[in-house]
Parts: C-alpha cells; sequence; structure tokens
C-alpha cells in the first residue's frame, strides 16, 4: 500500500486556496503592528484578536508575558493554555546577563540542564527536550541527533532573541516526533517602527569581556519598511586554566509592509565560536568522593580546540483577510559546520575505582579529531482564524510542515595511554597527526531525516467560561543512516538503516473559568518518537515509542491583564514501546533484535507565579517535584530493571527564584534583585557517584545615570558553593564537571 506523499507543490496550493476562500471575507483595513513603540494611528487602530495578539516581552519591564504560541499556535495567554508553560522574558535575561541558552534554562521551571561531553542537553520531567522552535518552527535541538558529538549544530546567542517560551509535557501537535519532555520556543526580535539603539559593554571576575550592539527603527518616513541589526563580539575566558574562546555573531532583518493587509519579512544569522573544549572534566577519588582538585583544573592538551560555524536564513509572509482571519508563510535554512580535536586524562571504564592517592591516571586512551557538518531546511504554512457556530465565535488552526536535516560526522582517534600525574598536569600530551593512521578508531556517519506534518485543530466556546481545545497531527516521518566503521585497522564494518513510519497523534485541553482571575484545566497530550536503528524479528523498523502526558491544574490571572501569573500543575507521563534487546537471533534474519516492551511512567507536580506584583516588585518563582521509574526490565544491569529510577540524574526536588524591586528612594534610580537556584541530590546512569542537593545564590544590582544610562553589576554563586554539575554519564573517571564558582560582572548599558 503506497504512504501518503506530501509536497512543497501541496503547501503552496492549499495557501492559494485558502487565499481565494477568505479573500472574499469583508475585509477591515489592517496595518500591522510594528515592534514595540512608535507605531501609526492607523496600526493602533485595530483590533487585537487571537490572529494577531503579540507575544513580545522587550521594553515591557515584565517577567511574564501576555500571550504565547508554543501549544498550538494559537496566540494564547498563559491562563487560556492547558498546559503548563514557562517564559524567559527579555528583562529576565538582561537582569541576570544571560547569553547562553542552557543558562536561561537553569533559571526557568521543572527544566534539567545538564552536561553531555562538551555540550549541554535538557530535560523535563525526566524526558529529553529534543526538539526547539525558532519562531514555531522546529529543529532538533544541538546534540540530539545520533551521538551527541556527532552533531554539528550549535547554540545561537541570545542576543537575537526577544524571549524564550517552555512547555512542559508531550507537545505532538506542534512538534509531530519527539519525547515527551516538552518545547522550547526562541522568538528572534524583530524591527521597531520608532528608532532605537542599545549598546551593552560587559566584563566578569575570570575576564571574560562582551559587547552587543542591536540598532532597529524604520528606514523610510512612511515607517512601511523597517530593519534590525545586532551584533556580538566576546572573548570568553572560563574560570579553568587554558579554557577560553571567541564568538563573533551578526543578525540582520528587514521587514516591509506590502500594502495594508500584508507584511514581508526576511534575515540572517551569521555566528563563528571559538573555544578550547574540557571533554572529561576531572575524576573521583577511590571510592567515589571529591579528589580535591581546585575548580580551576583542566585535564585535557593545550591544543584542544573546538571550531563552529552557524549560518541561517529566514523569510516569513503574513497576510490578514481582516482581523479574524491571518494565513502566514515561513521558510528557514541554517548550514553548521563544526571541527573539535582534543585529548584529556580520564578513565571511562564503568569499574574504574577512583583516582588513587599518587594522582596516576592516564590519557582517556584516545586524541581524537571530528569534522561535521549539517544543514536544517523547514518551510511551514498556518492559519488560524475565527468561525460562528451556534451563535459563538471559535478558533481555528491549520498547520503544513516540511523538514529535512542533514549530518555528516568523520571521527579519526589515535591511542594514547600515556600516565601523567593528575595533580601535577601540565596539558602537555602530545598531538599526534590525525591525517595518517594508525588509527585506534574510524568513523563515518551520514544521515537524513524529513518529515511532514499537517496539524488541524479548534478553541471551542461550549461556554462563556467553559473552552475546549481538540486537534490531531499527521506526521510522516523519513530517516536514512549509513555508517562506514573500522576499529584498530580491521576491516571496515557498514550499516545502512532506512525507515518511514506514519502517525496521528491527538490533543485535548479543558479549560474553566472559576471566575475572571481562576480557572481549572485538564490535557490528554500526546507525541512519538522514531527507533533510530532498532529493528523487529524480521528486520523492518520497530514500532515508535509513544509518549502520553495527562495533566490536571489550576491558573491564575491575579490583576486580569496578564501582569501576574500563576499557576499549579499535577501531571503523569506515561512512555511504552521502548526498545528492548531480545536475548536470541532472529531466524529469519539471523541477528538480534529488539522487542517494543519497554516502559517508563514519570509523575509530579509544577507550581509557578511569575510577573509584577506592583509597578516596582517583579518576581519568577518555579518548583518542581517530579520521580520516574522502569515499569518493564529494558537491560540486564541492575538500572535497567523495572522499578529502577529511570532517571536519577533529574533531581526530584527544584526550585527557581528571582526578584527584582525597584528602589523608593534616591530618585527610583536603584534597582535591587536576588534569587536562588537549589535542587536536591542527583545521580547518574550507572548509580555510583552521587551529587548532594545545594543551592546557589545570586543578585543583581542596577543604577540608572540618566534616562539612557544604566550600570549593572551582577553576583553569581554568591555564597562559593562547590558542586559538580548534572551529568547522565558521570562515573569516577570522566564527566564530572564543577559549577562556577563565585563570579561578579560588570555592565554599562546605553540606549540612543
Amino acid at each position: 500500500m503506497s504512504r501518503p506523499n506530501f509536497k512543497l507543490s501541496t503547501l503552496a496550493a492549499l495557501l492559494i486556496a485558502a487565499n481565494a476562500v477568505y479573500a472574499q471575507e469583508n475585509t477591515a483595513p489592517h496595518r500591522f503592528e510594528a515592534d514595540n513603540a512608535g507605531t501609526s494611528t492607523a496600526i493602533q487602530s485595530v483590533t487585537v484578536s487571537g490572529a494577531s495578539r503579540s507575544t513580545r516581552t522587550e521594553n515591557k519591564n515584565s517577567y511574564t508575558t501576555s500571550a504565547m504560541r508554543t501549544t498550538t499556535g494559537l496566540a494564547l495567554s498563559p491562563k487560556e493554555t492547558p498546559q503548563s508553560v514557562s517564559v524567559i522574558t527579555k528583562t529576565q535575561l538582561d537582569d541576570q546577563n544571560i547569553s547562553r541558552i542552557e543558562d536561561a534554562l537553569k533559571t526557568t521551571t521543572g527544566v534539567n540542564v545538564f552536561r553531555d561531553s562538551n555540550r549541554y542537553r535538557f530535560q523535563s520531567r525526566g524526558f529529553y527536550i529534543n526538539r526547539i522552535e525558532e519562531d514555531g518552527m522546529a529543529v532538533t535541538v544541538s546534540g540530539s541527533m545520533l551521538n551527541t558529538n556527532a552533531d554539528p549544530h550549535s547554540q545561537t546567542d541570545l542576543a537575537i532573541y526577544d524571549h524564550i517560551e517552555v512547555v512542559r509535557g508531550a507537545t505532538g501537535l506542534t512538534q509531530g516526533t519527539g519525547e515527551p519532555g516538552g518545547t522550547i520556543n526562541v522568538v528572534r526580535k524583530h524591527p521597531t517602527a520608532k528608532t532605537q539603539a542599545n549598546i551593552d559593554v560587559s566584563t566578569d571576575r575570570f575576564g571574560t569581556v562582551r559587547g552587543v550592539g542591536d540598532v532597529s527603527g524604520s528606514l523610510n518616513a512612511a515607517q512601511t519598511v523597517r530593519g534590525r541589526a545586532v551584533v556580538v563580539g566576546e572573548r570568553s575566558n572560563s574560570f579553568k586554566d587554558v579554557v577560553d574562546g571567541k564568538k563573533q555573531v551578526f543578525y540582520g532583518i528587514l521587514e516591509a509592509d506590502a500594502g495594508e493587509n500584508t507584511k514581508i519579512s526576511a534575515g540572517m544569522l551569521w555566528q563563528n565560536e571559538n573555544s578550547t573544549p574540557d571533554r572529561y572534566g576531572v575524576p573521583m577519588a577511590e571510592g567515589g568522593g571529591d579528589a580535591g582538585f581546585s575548580r580551576k583544573t583542566f585535564l585535557g592538551a593545550s591544543w584542544n580546540v573546538e571550531k563552529a560555524r552557524k549560518r541561517n536564513l529566514f523569510a516569513e509572509v503574513e497576510h490578514y483577510f481582516n482581523d479574524d482571519w491571518k494565513l502566514s508563510g515561513k521558510i528557514n535554512y541554517t548550514k553548521s559546520d563544526y571541527m573539535t580535536e582534543w585529548a584529556a586524562l580520564g578513565n571511562t571504564n564503568l569499574n574504574y575505582a577512583g583516582l588513587p592517592a599518587n594522582g596516576l591516571m592516564a590519557v582517556s586512551g584516545r586524541a581524537t579529531r571530528m569534522d561535521n557538518y549539517g544543514s536544517q531546511f523547514g518551510i511551514q504554512a498556518n492559519l488560524v482564524g475565527k468561525y460562528n457556530v451556534f451563535n459563538r465565535k471559535h478558533d481555528l488552526f491549520l498547520t503544513l510542515n516540511h523538514t529535512r536535516e542533514t549530518l555528516h560526522a568523520h571521527w579519526r582517534q589515535h591511542a594514547d595511554t600515556t600516565v601523567y600525574d593528575a595533580y601535577n598536569f601540565k596539558h602537555d600530551i602530545v598531538r599526534p597527526d590525525f591525517e595518517t593512521g594508525p588509527y585506534r578508531f574510524l568513523e563515518t556517519e551520514d544521515y537524513t531525516l524529513t518529515s511532514q506534518g499537517v496539524a488541524a485543530g479548534t478553541r471551542f466556546h461550549i461556554l462563556d467560561n467553559l473552552h475546549l481545545i481538540a486537534g490531531t497531527r499527521w506526521t510522516h516521518w523519513k530517516s536514512d543512516y549509513h555508517d562506514i566503521y573500522s576499529a584498530n585497522g580491521n576491516a571496515p564494518t557498514y550499516d545502512e538503516n532506512l525507515k518511514t513510519k506514519s502517525r496521528f497523534v491527538p490533543y485535548a485541553g479543558l479549560t474553566f473559568d472559576l471566575n475572571k482571575t481562576h480557572s481549572l484545566y485538564a490535557s490528554y497530550t500526546q507525541i512519538f518518537n522514531p527507533h533510530l536503528s532498532a529493528k523487529d524479528a524480521e528486520g523492518k523498523p520497530l514500532t515508535p515509542m509513544t509518549g502520553t502526558n495527562f495533566e490536571l491544574g489550576w491558573k491564575a490571572d491575579w490583576f486580569n491583564d496578564g501582569k501576574l501569573n500563576t499557576s499549579l500543575a499535577l501531571f503523569h507521563i506515561i512512555q511504552k514501546n521502548r526498545s528492548v534487546s531480545s536475548a536470541d537471533r532472529s531466524p529469519i534474519t539471523g541477528r538480534y533484535f529488539s522487542i517494543p516492551l519497554g516502559r517508563v511512567q514519570s509523575h509530579g507536580f509544577d507550581a509557578e507565579i511569575s510577573g509584577s506584583l506592583n509597578e516596582a516588585w517583579k518576581i519568577f518563582a518555579g518548583y518542581t517535584f517530579n520521580t520516574s521509574r522502569y515499569r518493564a526490565t529494558e537491560g540486564s544491569r541492575a538500572y535497567y530493571q523495572e522499578g529502577a529510577n529511570f532517571n536519577s540524574w533529574t533531581p526530584k526536588h527544584m526550585l527557581r527564584l528571582y526578584t527584582s524591586y525597584r528602589l523608593s528612594f534616591a530618585g527610583k534610580k536603584w534597582t535591587v534583585g536576588g534569587g536562588v537556584s537549589a535542587q536536591s541530590k542527583s545521580g547518574n546512569l550507572y548509580m555510583n557517584t552521587e551529587q548532594r542537593g545545594y543551592a546557589v545564590w545570586n543578585a543583581n544590582v542596577q543604577y540608572d545615570i540618566s534616562k539612557n544610562a544604566k550600570l549593572s553589576l551582577i553576583g553569581s554563586n554568591l555564597t562559593d558553593k562547590r558542586y559538580f554539575e548534572n551529568n547522565r554519564t558521570r562515573s569516577r573517571g570522566i564527566n564530572n564537571f564543577f559549577g562556577e564558582p563565585r563570579n561578579v560582572t560588570l555592565k554599562f548599558n546605553y540606549k540612543f
């Protein structure tokens, strides 16, 4: 039976058809709301509806937002959204001087940020967040494709974004495939109608120097053509010896009104990063205790290097048929290149007892070079609007998308087991010639992932205070994987895996408004995740994993204006059809095969408050309780047994708190802020290393020198807490990374 074949021509036909249907509607003149201040009278007179509600946070001096689009594509307030959501606003990023997404996500509710080699990965409710949206278009999170080390994609500097949206739980309606942990949506800055310029210069205790320039405004008198440019230059010095880096970023976007009802925008990103990678951290002592290394210790080679290049082009067309109906089309292309060379002391043997008292330790067995490159392409169409049924207006959304991601990774490794004194290490590991053998390990991987999807749904207003969101998504998914592998000069082995799958996933959410302030909700969401390489006894692709999220919650908008939001969510997640290896070979293929019998569950609750208590006082606080267990045995080792902790590196308790207050004296020029990030104990996959619970305290002080100039002092880890970062594969021989010691940053900001 032939499978459905969704093509770009289908997408174009649907766009044309939608235009023909709705062009005949009574279209009120509609001018676009240009970003932030400076909009014209005609723009301001347009009625704000579900099709046009803004999600921007820039210049709003808030720790919350009035609307988000990540759950369905509709612009819904947090109170209207039947899932657990958070936003990290531009003000929050500025107050805490955050420029990297991993640091931003460490401040929000329920997200476990952990080290994976030289990258950071994200989990929520015990599961990976392996898809990230950029202005609503989903791609794979950096580090999530195949092996973390093989992924060429890097995270973009946060200077180009307005805010970050986070949804916890399964998000199959917008993502198609993935884990049921949640979704991140980073929203780009757009041009403003009013001319504005902003300069940030900062330096910290360790010698990092960073400068950001941001210029925006209209390019003609009618304000129908607008532009924005962001430039970043950074020279980073870590608290670790030798570890440093450089970054250059340029972001530009142009926006034009093509008549009163249509807007066209196009932009680009250019980002270069050079750094010194710390791949293995430090070992633990014999018995698993702290080996007493200084936190500045770096056990890598002096020639360790990492280079990442990222180029991104994007464009969007938006058309309003009237105040209720909006059609948009987006296209996005990213090209990434990545190269690294590294060697480090470490022991990858899981039975390693720990560093002996004499400090002797060998190189991990390898010196490695990786050359990776890849691309991400996406095209998407969205139709949102309102329709009348039973004398009520209801919301409708329809999304069609096509994505294609490619990855090429070439690994070369030389053997090296030279022994050094780890306590007196001089970074003098000899660099091999990576262009010649003999190689300990040689591998080339090529991976292509293609998907097409159609999502549709409605927000049906059953009563004035009872609202149902119901929808479904069909996803057609195809992966093509090729691998050539050779070890220790042996003949290469080849592996190929071509898989295609199609599946529908449901979405249902019900909200009940108790009054204008309080609401209750319930939701049922689902997502599926195809297995990369697992095959059944017949050699066919294994049935995809399915993640289902059940959630009940309460939300409140305390001032009925979106300025202070609170929420409480109870959740239960079941993931089934996980791969379990068979002990026997298949009588058909002669190979070992997999059975989709694995099953895990996760449950807990989130609580959050975000926004402004009054004009002077802003607050964000989030608490999460989460436990997860295997409900079926997935392997012979103890940590894969039924009843074992499924995710021991995610703390059971996590608290994120930050608050800011503008003082009433001295002309209201002083603002003080502070907060804490705390968690209970965390372990690792192998159940042989543990980090006790800890709290990291942070603070900031701002002084308004003038109307345009501001000076800030930001302190992090004020108590200088010594701890190890969460890490799934921590062991006594590798992957123990110190958290950053006390740091102080001085930042100067000037607005023109």
